[in-house]
């Protein structure tokens, strides 16, 4: 008897899995974004309505900004706190995300686009940096754990100088043992002038910048280059030579991008360091000019 399997239609419960999962990723973002917009409408109604009653509407905006500015410090705290009790890090950081879009239009509310004066201008240096750090460190950290895990999975920060040593001691051994043999000997001689140096020193500034393939490819390129002067076990060697090659690769791309999230993470820090001491500068100067709310 022949048979014929026919696709059957999915049924409703089947795509109920994918319909939630989609709900929920719009949700996270939708809703946060709503409450930004709900806030921002909320601050910009309680400043029109104390500017109504004669109230000095730049405190309450002011300190609305300040009050965010706090909750925003926070989440550095919660970064040491190594427990769940006080809320999951990834929840204090989507908070942290959208708090900082809800302290940029209080920043809007409270000293507009432009400002005048010398400490106005350096407070609003100062925020505007902690603007941008935040943003440029937010896109760092989405995309870092991808870059991380196509160089082989992350490795600890501190464990990657002492892993390049061991990884340039094997590379030395490895030229000094094909030095011995009249076969073989092209490969330590390609060793001395091509691959000592990228063992036994960091990467240059360029590369910690924007670190790339480029050089990793040329150098495998030119030991692949040399088989023709090599015996088999002379190409073996070489083969071990190009593994270490690319690991020793691999670990200053892992450095790099490392490097650059704490680079972005410590700006950051650095400008929210200068604009509360410029704030509290700023709200002593206010108050000493102003005397009401």
């Amino acid at each position: 008897m022949n048979t014929k399997t026919q696709t059957q239609p999915r049924s409703l419960l089947e795509t109920l899995p994918t319909f939630s999962a989609t709900s929920v990723r719009v949700g996270r973002r939708l809703i946060p974004t709503a409450m930004v917009i709900l806030g921002w409408l909320t601050l910009r109604a309680f400043r029109d309505r104390s500017a109504e009653n004669l109230y000095n509407e730049a405190f309450v905006t002011g300190y609305s900004l300040a009050a965010i500015c706090i909750f925003l410090m926070l989440l550095g705290v919660r970064k040491r706190v190594i427990t769940t009790q006080i809320g999951r890090l990834a929840v204090w950081q989507r908070t942290h995300h959208y708090l900082g879009l809800l302290s940029l239009g209080a920043y809007a509310l409270h000293a507009g686009v432009l400002t005048t004066g010398w400490l106005e201008s350096l407070l609003a240096l100062s925020f505007w940096a902690i603007a941008l750090t935040g943003l440029i460190g937010w896109y760092v950290n989405r995309t870092s754990p991808k870059m991380l895990a196509a160089a082989g999975g992350q490795i600890l920060r501190q464990d990657i100088s002492e892993k390049s040593k061991l990884i340039a001691k094997e590379a030395y051994t490895l030229a000094l043992t094909a030095a011995g043999k009249n076969d073989t000997a092209a490969l330590a001689d390609h060793y001395q002038a091509s691959l000592s140096t990228f063992f036994s020193t960091r990467r240059g500034w360029v590369y910690r910048i924007k670190p790339s393939g480029g050089k990793r490819r040329k150098l495998l390129d030119d030991l692949e280059s040399i088989d023709r002067y090599l015996s088999e076990e002379g190409r073996t060697q070489r083969r071990a030579m190009s593994v270490l090659v690319s690991s020793k690769d691999d670990l200053d791309f892992q450095s790099a991008i490392q490097n650059r999230i704490r680079f972005w993470a410590a700006s950051h820090t650095w400008a929210l360091g200068c604009f509360v001491v410029l704030t509290i500068a700023h709200v002593i100067i206010a108050h000493q000019f102003t005397s009401s709310w």
